[in-house]
């Protein structure tokens, strides 16, 4: 039998409702058919002359990484909702995050990056977010090339954070976990999200040991994300889990969450896989704590209603 898609939807709505397992709908887009989830962590990005890539932005060759594209996979794939993280390829400019937003209300948040560096980057964080941003990224690199975060002017633009109600992330190596205590300790009403587990090398317990120290902030989430490329291994990348589990123990399942990271290096793992991997394939959540690592603790720190 083949579904239309108002069918599908209808029958996937009452589904869910219930707990069943749903259809498949025939399609060419790969499928899973699994637990509903709120993806945290996406990024999109389109040729267009309207939204030009930053010069120099180094645009990997063909991938379709266009939000419609994103779209039929989530629904395929059962994923209520994504966080769209600006892509470094755009830089400052945010306008086809915005455009995503705009065009698909209710699917998406999203997370705008602003220069760090520049005097005015507190009021470009109230700009994009009066135009629908839910945050904003901020990415320190290990060398002295990121130093920028540990200038007094992070101070003011931390605080238009706080005063704007809206999430801090920080993609940021373990090296430079301890840089942004200070800003932590003086912000402690904002909530603050560790990209990819501060990309911890496993098996380097000094480095994980600083992304753990952040447990006692109430207000610091942590996506347990990035597997494909911290592990050693091929999927389902076992030789991560007991780091994730040491996450977990510490943060406790209601402050990490998932996420795909798509279409970042799916050669390693695909979205479906991605998917499943919190879903089925990392043992030890309990059935409460996969949800919260599913969906709960995104919705959370960006609610569909902001």
């Amino acid at each position: 039998m083949r579904y239309s898609r108002r069918a599908f939807l209808t029958n996937a709505v009452a589904a869910i409702m219930a707990g069943a397992v749903l259809p498949v709908m025939a399609e060419d887009t790969p499928q899973t058919v699994g637990p509903q989830a709120i993806d945290s962590h996406v990024h999109v990005w389109v040729k267009d002359p309207r939204f030009p890539f930053a010069e120099g932005a180094n645009v990997p060759e063909g991938i379709d990484a266009s939000v419609e594209t994103l779209l039929r996979r989530m629904e395929a794939n059962q994923v209520a909702r994504t966080v769209l993280i600006q892509v470094i390829h755009y830089k400052w400019d945010n306008r086809y995050l915005v455009d995503c937003l705009r065009r698909f209300p209710g699917k998406f948040a999203g997370v705008c990056r602003v220069n760090p560096e520049a005097r005015d980057a507190s009021d470009q964080l109230i700009y994009w977010t009066s135009q629908g941003c839910d945050g904003v990224r901020l990415s320190p690199a290990a060398d002295d090339s990121g130093d920028w975060i540990r200038k007094p002017q992070m101070y003011a633009l931390w605080g238009q954070c706080q005063r704007l109600h809206v999430p801090m992330t920080l993609l940021l190596p373990a090296s430079r976990l301890p840089d942004v205590r200070p800003l932590i300790d003086h912000h402690q009403d904002l909530t603050v999200v560790i990209d990819h587990m501060a990309d911890c090398p496993i098996g380097d317990t000094a480095s994980l040991a600083k992304l753990l120290d952040l447990a006692r902030y109430p207000r610091v989430f942590v996506k347990i994300t990035h597997l494909w490329s911290l592990s050693r291994q091929s999927y389902p990348f076992r030789d991560s889990y007991e780091m994730v589990a040491r996450v977990r123990d510490a943060f406790g399942s209601q402050r990490i969450m998932g996420g795909t990271d798509w279409p970042i290096k799916t050669e390693l793992a695909s979205y479906e896989q991605r998917l499943a991997l919190y879903r089925e394939e990392i043992p030890f959540f309990n059935a409460d704590e996969r949800k919260d690592v599913l969906y709960r603790t995104v919705q959370r720190v960006w609610p569909s209603s902001r």
